[in-house]
């Protein structure tokens, strides 16, 4: 395909494509975000030094969130034992396995375990997300820091917009099936809601 002068090449893309053609044999739960190059280009935007991932896959994201930076670190979170191996092989593969750190569970127990220093981003694209992830990853960001949740029109994820929604606690730009949240403890906002 050729790429018009707009479009940026995917550096990951051999990862993407592997990622759809796992997903196609095994049947499983193994999607990528279609576009990793957004959260990638946002950490980098922000300067992100630490990331947290919650929903690996086969680590298509977690390659594109680690390139934010020479420096960035990532932990991302993945419930498959068969997807943290295929991952880890795969960002071991892209030289960024000093760098990127895959946990095997579910987000709702490792979370608690990760290092207390606080992430300047996380990520959500696991399964619907639920409140309880949405907290637990509140109580991980630094002030201002970049909330990234995929899948709020999943079923479920009603509960979770409302929560983005309230400017107490974030800021949030929702755009499809994500939202852009920063997360703030100042006085409320008036911001367009969901």
């Amino acid at each position: 395909m050729r790429r018009s002068k707009s479009q940026s090449v995917d550096p990951f893309e051999a990862l993407h494509e592997a990622t759809r053609q796992h997903r196609a044999r095994h049947e499983c739960g193994a999607y990528t975000y279609d576009d990793g190059s957004l959260p990638g280009v946002l950490a980098a935007a922000v300067a992100a030094k630490r990331i947290v991932e919650v929903g690996t896959a086969l680590g298509y994201t977690a390659c594109w969130l680690a390139s934010a930076s020479e420096t960035t670190v990532v932990d991302t979170i993945e419930n498959d034992a068969e997807h943290v191996e295929l991952a880890r092989a795969e960002i071991a593969r892209y030289g960024l396995g000093s760098r990127v750190s895959v946990h095997h569970g579910d987000a709702e127990h490792v979370l608690p375990s990760l290092d207390d220093s606080a992430y300047d981003v996380a990520f959500f694209d696991g399964f619907a997300p639920t409140v309880a992830v949405l907290r637990l990853l509140r109580s991980r960001l630094r002030e201002g820091g970049l909330l990234i949740a995929a899948n709020l029109t999943l079923s479920g994820a009603d509960a979770v917009r409302t929560e983005l929604a309230d400017a107490s606690l974030w800021r949030t730009h929702s755009f499809g099936e994500t939202a852009f949240s920063v997360k703030t403890t100042g006085p409320a906002l008036p911001l367009k809601r969901f």
